[in-house]
């Protein structure tokens, strides 16, 4: 009998424990399905887009464009080819007359020569002579380990190429102007100004010149005058870059393209890509890293010019690439507005900032070609949805946001920490380049992927990178801390 009732008390006490824990599971379940409403609730509210606005296809003055673009370079006339050849009446200003020249680095990594190809763009530049792919390309590394491979082969295609800039900016004006936009040349801009009750903005030129447009799209470089004077950018950029071209057959160079990461201008690099005719770009880049005022790392904005002149003399690497005979053309600078730096917002009511004037380039690479025409499409794709609804609001304007953030965005934070992580360990460079001593193209290629936007930094810690790279990692720290492995790395003179 005893031992019945001790079952039996058993079986109750087990009953109510159930009982209890299921109250408790059914708390939990409800509080988290609430949860998961009011998420998707906010969702849909925060993403919500007007079906029908005050200004449906018809309503536009006859004398006004569906859209504005200021600056005609990647971001800009990639814009407008995607705009015009939907329909959409654009008018695409700039106040240079082109060709004209922009410096940076010139290279195109893979998402732009799609964009490219998609043109029709990139033939006319391979049928001219124009554009040079990047097979055989590497790096070498603060201690100077250096890989170069041909990542094409792993790849299927080329990671970048290279094309200069006054060549690639006009090709891809005059082909949003075949599509069906006016492009207007010399055209400066010197104010913008929004009537809202008409829904219309009137872009006004030095030479008195006014073009009125529904929608106002902001592309006009990473200084971006129109951005800062409208109050949507509130400083200015913080990154620099250098370029200086070489004559063919004055120099040594047997690459395509290689980055040289001399520790003390990390997390900048310099570069040297291969263009058509033997002929070269030389090209240095600092990156913002620290809290100061043009701080770079170890150096400043203003030591740009010292390290691109001395390293093409003193650096082991470049020199012997250049050669004692290189004939350089002289040193040429740009700003780089970098991951979104400086920018209050990148839309607004019937108004759009792409490309270098959003700040849409990589914090890491300094890459800025791919992100702009990225960007530039996206733009447009907004503007078409918007154009199809009738609806121009900062509610609307707002799925560009999306876009661009899905595209690239989202990279931006992993960049900037993978620049400030290598700046203070540049270590991981260093075992980087060994693992590519030993694995060949392999490991050569997935780092090629991860720069050229080909796949998002976080794809460095996916297991199958992340393990083989942490022994890397353990490898190096052992041979440069325990073994006394050499730093191939030094300059003929302290720099």
């Amino acid at each position: 009998m005893t031992t019945a009732l001790g079952i039996e008390g058993a079986v109750r006490s087990a009953q109510e424990y159930i009982e209890k824990n299921q109250k408790t599971v059914a708390i939990a379940a409800g509080a988290t399905t609430a949860a998961l409403v009011t998420a998707y609730a906010w969702q849909r509210v925060a993403n919500y887009v007007p079906a029908k606005g005050k200004y449906p296809v018809g309503t536009l003055p006859a004398d006004a464009f569906e859209a504005i673009i200021v600056g005609a370079g990647p971001s800009g006339s990639v814009c407008g080819h995607y705009l015009a050849k939907k329909g959409v009446k654009v008018a695409l200003l700039d106040k240079e007359k082109f060709p004209r020249d922009k410096y940076c680095g010139d290279a195109v990594c893979t998402p732009a020569i799609r964009i490219l190809e998609d043109m029709g763009v990139l033939k006319e530049l391979v049928d001219n002579n124009e554009a040079h792919f990047a097979d055989a390309g590497g790096f070498v590394s603060p201690d100077g380990t250096s890989y170069i491979g041909a990542s094409k082969q792993k790849l299927g295609q080329a990671a970048c190429c290279a094309l200069k800039r006054i060549n690639l900016d006009v090709r891809v004006a005059r082909c949003a102007q075949r599509s069906g936009a006016t492009f207007k040349e010399g055209f400066e801009v010197v104010s913008a100004t929004f009537d809202k009750a008409a829904g219309l903005w009137t872009v006004a030129s030095a030479s008195g010149e006014k073009v009125l447009g529904r929608v106002l799209v902001i592309a006009d470089g990473a200084t971006s005058k129109l951005a800062t004077k409208l109050g949507y950018c509130t400083e200015a950029p913080r990154g620099v870059c250098s370029r200086a071209f070489v004559e063919g057959g004055t120099h040594n160079t047997n690459f395509d393209g290689v980055c040289f990461y001399p520790k003390w201008s990390l997390p900048g690099y310099a570069a040297i890509f291969r263009h058509p005719n033997d002929e070269l770009n030389y090209c240095y880049y600092l990156i913002p890293c620290g809290n100061k005022p043009g701080q770079c790392g170890e150096v400043n904005e203003a030591d740009l010019a010292r390290l691109h002149n001395d390293a093409i003399k003193n650096d082991p690497f470049i020199s012997a690439a250049l050669g004692p005979n290189a004939k350089l053309e002289r040193m040429r600078a740009a700003a780089l507005r970098l991951g979104g730096q400086g920018l209050t917002t990148t839309f607004d009511d019937h108004m759009l900032i792409i490309g270098d004037a959003a700040g849409h380039i990589d914090p890491l690479t300094g890459e800025g070609i791919h992100t702009a025409m990225m960007g530039g499409r996206a733009a447009a794709e907004t503007i078409i949805d918007m154009r199809n609804t009738g609806d121009f609001s900062k509610q609307s304007c707002k799925a560009y946001s999306r876009r661009w953030y899905k595209a690239y965005g989202h990279d931006f934070f992993m960049s900037q920490k993978m620049a400030e992580v290598i700046h203070r360990y540049p270590i991981l460079l260093d075992a980087m380049a060994s693992e590519m001593q030993r694995k060949g193209d392999v490991m050569m290629s997935k780092w090629a992927e991860v720069m050229t936007n080909m796949q998002p930094k976080t794809y460095f810690l996916q297991p199958h990178v992340a393990v083989p790279l942490g022994i890397a990692i353990l490898r190096e720290f052992l041979a440069q801390k325990v073994f006394g492995k050499p730093d191939r790395y030094q300059l003929k003179k302290s720099i």
